[in-house]
């Protein structure tokens, strides 16, 4: 029996495959670039990018809510084209519903945690481990000791409120951007361009993120945005969850100059009229760059330190044979 018989005979209307085409390739471009931009080993994008999943299939589920058993059907058809395991479907879908804004995520939680966390079907119950996990920087596997053991329903009422109440401390925007940033796990070639750097970096957004520090995520790289009919790109846009606001990130391997800070305001003010939100703080810009001179970024920055802020970087440099292999290639 067919796919569209099965589905007749639990009373639904015939699929249209056009739609469900869409959807199916909706959903492979969500996994596309989940894992272009390595959410296998950052779990932060892991946990992205399953939201975005989530939301997809129940947004498209709801389209068709008169449709009995049209949610299973959706599970059971893209569990098999995606080559994604149904119960991870199920999974995705119940992690949604449970967490519907998106920016209500932690970065400090991995898809693990989550996993742990919406099996917990009692929500009071389910924000008391959250806030514990947080707080104490526990791993998933000692929440999911603690959940084990019942530390809820142990714990007394008094202490289950003021844990509630406890609030992370206010994110000083100056202090989560360092002086230099250490890319050791970047070697770069003879020929140096801010496009090698930026494929480098992306190459290794694990080691980039863990370097940046907590919070950070990654919205997107070379985003275009159109000022006077001029196409211009950003090369790194982040999101920092503490503040909470965007980042817009251009890398430079030369030497700072005014011109890149007028740039980056530039881009900021874009942004800020049209990218951002209500809720947000202000966008704000960091240029990374191999030299910074002091006089420079004083005078540059006059009255935009709080908007831009400057950090220089260093690699690692290649070994003494890798540049002697290099040379003789020249040679040849």
């Amino acid at each position: 029996m067919n796919k569209d018989k099965q589905l007749q005979k639990s009373g639904n209307e015939q699929i249209d495959k056009q739609n469900y085409q869409y959807l199916l390739e909706e959903l492979k471009s969500i996994i596309s670039k989940g894992r272009y931009t390595a959410y296998k080993s950052v779990d932060n994008i892991k946990v992205q990018t399953y939201w975005q999943i989530g939301e997809r299939i129940v947004r498209e589920e709801m389209k068709f809510k008169d449709r009995a058993n049209y949610g299973k059907y959706l599970i059971r058809n893209l569990g098999s084209d995606l080559d994604v395991n149904r119960q991870r479907l199920y999974e995705i879908v119940k992690f949604y519903r449970i967490f519907p804004i998106v920016r209500a995520l932690h970065g400090q939680l991995s898809w693990n945690h989550y996993l742990c966390l919406i099996g917990v079907e009692n929500e009071k119950e389910r924000g008391f481990y959250q806030d514990q996990a947080i707080l104490h920087s526990w791993s998933y596997r000692e929440l999911k000791k603690q959940i084990k053991s019942n530390l809820y329903e142990n714990t007394s009422k008094q202490e289950i409120i003021e844990i509630s109440q406890t609030k992370l401390p206010a994110i000083d925007t100056k202090k989560i951007f360092k002086d230099t940033y250490d890319f050791n796990f970047i070697e770069f070639s003879s020929k140096k361009d801010e496009k090698e750097l930026e494929k480098k970096i992306t190459h290794n957004f694990e080691k980039f993120l863990q370097e940046l520090g907590e919070d950070f995520f990654i919205k997107g790289k070379q985003i275009p945005i159109k000022i006077d009919n001029e196409t211009h790109y950003i090369d790194l846009v982040l999101y920092h969850r503490g503040i909470p606001c965007i980042i817009l990130v251009e890398l430079k391997i030369g030497k700072l100059d005014s011109r890149d800070i007028g740039q980056m305001n530039k881009y900021i003010g874009y942004y800020r009229r049209n990218k951002q939100y209500f809720h947000e703080k202000d966008t704000i810009g960091l240029i990374i760059c191999k030299e910074a001179g002091k006089e420079e970024v004083v005078y540059a920055l006059d009255g935009l330190e709080e908007k831009i802020f400057i950090a220089k970087y260093k690699i690692k440099l290649p070994s003494e044979e890798k540049i002697k292999k290099a040379i003789r290639k020249l040679g040849n």
